[in-house]
């Protein structure tokens, strides 16, 4: 008779088996602006798809071998795939329960007959054999299973997604630290020669000194010039220090061991990467895939709290098998089991792991959406500092071909008498500033490059 309702009760599981109550994810409707607004009017149409190394279109071989380095030795890196390894075990122990657990077990007894009974030959101690076998599984009537399975794959691609994206951040940083350490470099060495211009004149001015043709003002005033174009100097290699030794870090190595070989921007080419349309940003940039595969999760998560109010079907099989004695034969016994369980009062505790499920999809939902418009942000930034720093760096070209005319006229009329000192110290000001800050807008123009090529997803496809 009880066979009978267990299969009755098992003839009930695929009318169940559809009934799932899990709600199928669908991607949310996002802002997609129909044109970037910095972009230029009038060039090239967007590149179909952003090469994978996208920073070799600089030219410089040792970005390239940095970035390589970065790529297989920076630990956060390697951190970042460890955690991806987590996730991918937290999803197969999430996917068990679609399966049945099946355990086996035995024992062994042995126990010694008295002294009296061995004495009269009745033999030795009994032996008393155990084994068996069980099987269950619980049948995902409503999906909740499933949904569980569901939620914790999707923290897994989160969790891969966040590793291209800080593959990114990575590789970005490191093109930006080396253009930084070079543009650096050039500072330097143009403070060195202002250094060396202002000890020419300073000499010049004491000459004429003693000479009775300058005021020791003069020459207190140079000298201050000297003192401060030397701080200038010291200031930018402790710039150039610390900036390398941020460099190693990225790299993976100790700051102790390394340096930048290359000394100048000039041979760097400029890429001009391509805005695409801002709708394939969504599927182009790993950060938006990760906050998208979070709401995923989440989605399934709310199947798996809606899937605990319904009724929870286990099925059994037991199988056991004994023996008392090898002479004797084993007895076999089978036990095959089925409940439902239909929770009816929890204190709250489903009604409150609902709410819970529901709040953070809405909140990753906004989340998602944020990442959407910072996405879009950042292109506009890279684009904004692109033109407005290519366009301050050739205003500045100018400036200086203009300042180092004005700096040998002066100079030349000093030293005829025909200008005052003032004069000259204004114009050896304007050239070393105007020096200065080109390479600054230089370093601007590369590093807008870089930060458009990572804004648009770096060439990733996932």
């Amino acid at each position: 008779m009880r066979k009978i309702k267990i299969w009755r009760l098992l003839g009930l599981v695929p009318a169940f088996a559809g009934c799932s109550v899990v709600s199928e994810y669908r991607r949310p409707a996002a802002v997609t602006p129909s044109q970037w607004k910095n972009q230029a009017s009038v060039q090239e149409p967007a590149a179909e798809k952003i090469a994978s190394n996208w920073w070799k279109q600089f030219g410089s071989t040792e970005l390239d071998r940095l970035i390589a380095e970065a790529l297989g030795n920076n630990m956060d890196l390697t951190a970042a795939k460890e955690r991806i390894r987590q996730f991918r075990a937290l999803a197969k122990i999430a996917g068990a329960p679609l399966w049945p657990a099946v355990n086996a077990s035995g024992n062994f007894d042995y126990t010694d007959r008295p002294r009296s009974a061995r004495a009269t030959g009745a033999g030795g101690g009994s032996e008393v054999w155990q084994g068996g076998w069980n099987v269950a599984y619980e049948v995902d009537l409503w999906g909740g299973l499933r949904a569980g399975r569901d939620a914790a794959l999707a923290e897994a691609d989160t969790a891969r997604f966040n590793l291209e994206s800080l593959r990114l951040v990575v590789m970005s940083d490191v093109a930006q630290a080396y253009f930084a350490i070079l543009g650096l470099k050039e500072r330097r060495r143009i403070a060195e020669d202002n250094l060396d211009n202002i000890g020419e004149v300073l000499d010049i001015i004491v000459s004429r000194f003693e000479a009775g043709g300058a005021s020791a003002l003069d020459v207190a005033q140079q000298r201050t010039e000297r003192a401060n174009a030397a701080a200038s100097v010291a200031s930018l290699e402790q710039q150039m220090a610390q900036s390398e030794n941020a460099l190693a870090v990225l790299l993976g190595r100790a700051p102790q061991q390394f340096r930048v070989g290359e000394s100048s921007l000039r041979p760097i080419l400029l890429p001009k990467p391509h805005p695409s349309p801002s709708a394939t940003l969504l599927d182009r940039r790993p950060d938006i895939r990760g906050a998208e595969a979070q709401l995923i999760a989440a989605q399934a998560n709310i199947g798996v709290a809606r899937a605990a109010f319904y009724p929870r079907l286990q099925l059994g099989a037991d199988n056991v098998f004994a023996t008392a004695a090898s002479s004797q034969p084993a007895g076999m016994a089978w036990l095959i089991t089925a409940s439902l369980m239909q929770p009816i009062f929890q204190g709250g505790r489903l009604e409150g792991e609902l709410e819970r499920t529901l709040a953070r999809r809405t909140e990753l939902l906004e989340m998602y959406r944020q990442t959407i418009l910072t996405a879009y942000r950042e292109v506009e930034d890279a684009l904004a500092l692109g033109s407005r720093s290519t366009l301050r760096r050739n205003a500045l070209l100018q400036s200086v071909d203009s300042a180092k005319q004005a700096y040998e006229l002066a100079r030349d009329r000093y030293l005829a008498g025909a200008v005052d000192y003032q004069t000259l110290l204004n114009v050896q000001r304007s050239l070393f500033n105007a020096q200065d800050s080109e390479v600054q807008a230089h370093v601007d123009v590369l590093s807008a490059s870089v930060l458009l090529f990572k804004a648009l997803g770096g060439g990733w496809n996932g």
